[in-house]
């Protein structure tokens, strides 16, 4: 009797340990889908070969030698390209100046004179002779 419990107990430690062991483990990934087509672009293969007989072209005239490069003038004509390509932002930024500074005066004449209370004083007073204020 005593051996049949035992044996039941490790029967039922088996089936709940497999249980949990199965739980507990990650399921393992499925290998997924790997196909890689194979084919032909002729026209890569085309320009490949173009390259390639290019540049043998280029080693066979070179012949190993260094060859110099002229770097007079490389640097200013540098410059003027890039600030052609900044005139624009350039105008922009000067005219984004000139209607700040304009707007800026505009302000300071208005507030520093009387111009301000005059157009005031006239539109109330318009405003209430219309509306039969007075």
């Amino acid at each position: 009797m005593d051996v049949a419990k035992n044996i039941l107990k490790l029967r039922y430690l088996c089936a709940v340990g497999g249980l949990l062991e199965a739980l507990s483990k990650k399921q393992a990934k499925p290998r997924g889908f790997r196909f890689k087509p194979m084919y032909f672009d002729a026209g890569k293969a085309e320009f490949n070969a173009r390259v390639e007989r290019l540049r043998a072209e280029r080693d066979a005239a070179d012949k190993g030698q260094y060859v110099p490069h002229n770097f007079k003038g490389a640097f200013s004509k540098r410059l003027q390209r890039n600030n052609s390509k900044t005139k624009p932002a350039q105008l922009y930024n000067l005219r984004l100046v000139v209607m700040l500074s304009a707007i800026l005066i505009i302000s300071y004449l208005l507030f520093q004179t009387s111009l301000i209370d005059q157009i005031v004083k006239q539109f109330l007073e318009v405003f209430s002779k219309k509306n039969g204020l007075y």
